[in-house]
């Protein structure tokens, strides 16, 4: 959560002397909701997919008396916020957390050995397909993923071939290996790779009929199992640290807000 920051501290007590109780509520609104606006502009150039569940996490500005604040929401947006380092997957794809579960329903799988596995779905947006603010699109548009890698020259270029690809596989058809590199290692430790193929291998296509239209899904299952000590091993999320700078742009908004509400009521 941020604060904006003491009134004695954006205000000399001179400036304060000026204002009612409900003006100066007014003119650290005013800077609340700057603030706000400059924070979801700083978030949408996140670049990564989890940009928009940060915009999302963005609440409404509170206010209250001689107070306001902005307040972050959701793992996915604090994932972004602070950071998070490298981790072995299988910690939280099937840890303790994690219900067992029979066949067919959520949750993890014991194998006959003892061992815990389950099949983890993927889905595939097509390409020009870009997540709803609101964070209803569920997926990565084809291609996307490999954006600023050096295994791919145009990312857009491969989502569509494989879309064309995709767009005419018929029921228990799946896409084959190679038509996508395989993901290169990011930010992990050297000799710890990330897939065993390309991410596009195997992929389905599913049909569903609507009252007027039929449409298409598109996804690709993966197994995680604690047999296996290779592959899903999450590269971590680079800190964004967008609050502190939040802050300081308030702080620096506040006198140029003060003069600009004493001047517009002066002028009434």
């Amino acid at each position: 959560m941020i604060k904006i920051q003491e009134i004695s501290d954006l205000f000399p007590a001179s400036v304060l002397a000026q204002l009612s109780p409900p003006d100066l509520t007014q003119v650290l609104r005013n800077i609340g909701e700057a603030a706000r606006n400059h924070w979801i502009g700083l978030a949408s150039e996140i670049n990564s997919h989890l940009r928009f569940d940060y915009v999302e996490g963005i609440m409404p500005l509170v206010v209250q008396t001689n107070q306001v604040a902005l307040v972050l929401v959701g793992d996915a947006a604090h994932y972004l916020e602070e950071g998070v380092e490298p981790y072995d997957m299988r910690k939280t794809l099937l840890g303790p957390n994690v219900p067992e579960a029979p066949f067919g329903q959520p949750g993890k799988r014991r194998a006959k050995a003892g061992h815990f596995y389950r099949a983890i779905p993927f889905r595939h947006t097509t390409p020009g397909t870009e997540k709803n603010p609101r964070g209803k699109t569920i997926g990565q548009e084809m291609g996307s993923a490999y954006k600023g890698h050096q295994a791919v020259k145009d990312s857009k270029a491969l989502g569509r071939d494989i879309y064309d690809q995709a767009i005419q596989l018929e029921a228990g058809e799946r896409l084959p290996a190679g038509l996508a590199p395989i993901m290169p290692p990011k930010r992990m430790p050297t000799g710890i790779n990330i897939h065993k193929t390309d991410i596009y291998a195997g992929m389905i296509r599913q049909k569903k009929t609507y009252e007027r239209a039929t449409q298409a899904t598109y996804f690709t299952f993966r197994t995680i199992s604690e047999a296996v000590k290779t592959g899903w091993h999450h590269p971590g999320i680079p800190k964004q640290a967008l609050m502190p700078r939040v802050g300081e742009f308030a702080a620096r908004l506040a006198p140029q807000a003060f003069q600009a509400y004493v001047k517009g009521r002066a002028g009434k």
